[in-house]
């Protein structure tokens, strides 16, 4: 009789282990206790880290780098992926790999800009990319994505300090690359939050590294952003949701005209995770810091709502639970910490084998 596959969907262990490391973790700990078992690896980003190398692994295609500005305006080379497919050229960015939070460390919050993320894409346009996926998490910046348009040519009147305050004033957007008209943006977000308000792009500040006594005053700078923005493009978009995406880049992406898509199922469809659940046993998934945030649609709910819709077991192992998380718990059949070892990886491939060992599963 054939054993049902177990399906290894984790996000990423952030600073440790990438969605795909994890995965590959998991798959040894699943050898360790259930030797032959079939596994099915389907890592699970939800936009941030490891989006390029889940999708180029999903989709083909190969890695390409160019030399942009990071978060603090650092000069250095970033990777994307390109996919040739049916004739059409497909870019996929990770904004993280950019602007991200290891990137972003080096610089004072207040200084961080996304100009780096609109040079990436002008340099997708260069290599003929007319669809591009840009995966959006994990970024150390909030600045409404005013960095972005910026690099892509909307034209600013006043000086750069104005422009990431807020208190600026558009002079066009004639100046905008003419081929972003004729290019399909869509957006991979990691959360679902719009601009502005209580859970606006400001939530996620402090943990960029912004003094939660400058939350008022960077909402107000979301704000003025927002009023000066959208009468220029002729739309009004600061509640879609993901807007507040990566610091209010979900905002400015979505002037644009590009499809802000909920990260984790949209990178599930691509990935074929349904159809893996559907003929699997059982369920692993994870990530490193597991807490009220995960109810905004990260990877792990995504895959626990739809294991629930298929009557399959799913297992949850995390870094660190969090007392917020409490409420999400009974999406799962277990929820497990991390078991200590000598490194990420081999705690996560230990923390499976265990529980493969007691569950009977």
């Amino acid at each position: 009789m054939a054993v049902s596959p177990i399906v290894l969907a984790p996000n990423a262990f952030k600073g440790t282990l990438s969605p795909l490391a994890a995965a590959r973790a998991m798959a040894a700990g699943v050898e360790r206790a259930c030797p032959g078992r079939p596994v099915l690896l389907r890592p699970l980003p939800d936009g941030g880290d490891g989006t390029l190398d889940v999708l180029l692994a999903a989709l083909g295609g190969k890695r390409a780098s160019a030399e942009v500005d990071d978060a603090c305006g650092q000069r250095r080379e970033v990777a994307f992926g390109l996919v040739d497919r049916r004739g059409r050229r497909t870019a996929i960015i990770e904004s993280a790999l950019v602007v991200g939070l290891a990137q972003g460390a080096r610089c004072p919050f207040s200084e961080r800009r996304t100009d780096g993320l609109g040079q990436l894409i002008r340099c997708a346009l260069d290599r003929g990319a007319r669809t591009i996926y840009v995966g959006l998490g994990g970024s150390a910046t909030c600045d409404a994505g005013v960095g972005l348009l910026s690099a892509l040519g909307l034209r600013f009147q006043g000086p750069r300090s104005a422009i990431h305050s807020g208190a600026f004033r558009v002079a066009g957007t004639g100046g905008l690359d003419p081929r972003l008209r004729q290019t399909r943006l869509i957006v991979l977000t990691d959360v679902r939050n719009v601009l502005l308000g209580p859970e606006g792009a400001a939530l996620f500040a402090p943990q960029k590294g912004a003094e939660r006594s400058d939350m008022e005053a960077l909402e107000g700078v979301l704000g003025r952003a927002a009023d000066r923005l959208e009468p220029h493009f002729g739309c009004r978009v600061r509640e879609l949701p993901g807007s507040g995406a990566a610091g209010g880049l979900g905002f400015a992406f979505a002037l644009l005209g590009a499809r802000l898509a909920h990260g984790a199922p949209a990178i599930a469809r691509l990935m074929g995770l349904y159809q893996a659940i559907a003929a699997a046993g059982l369920v692993v998934t994870g990530e490193g810091a597991c807490d009220g945030q995960t109810a905004y649609g990260k990877g792990p709910q995504v895959v626990a709502v739809k294991a629930r819709a298929l009557g399959k077991p799913v297992i949850l192992i995390c870094g660190r639970i969090e007392p917020s998380f409490a409420p999400l718990a009974p999406l799962f059949s277990r929820c497990t910490p991390l078991m200590s070892a000598a490194s990420s990886a081999e705690a996560l491939a230990s923390t499976v084998a265990a529980i493969l060992a007691t569950s009977g599963l």
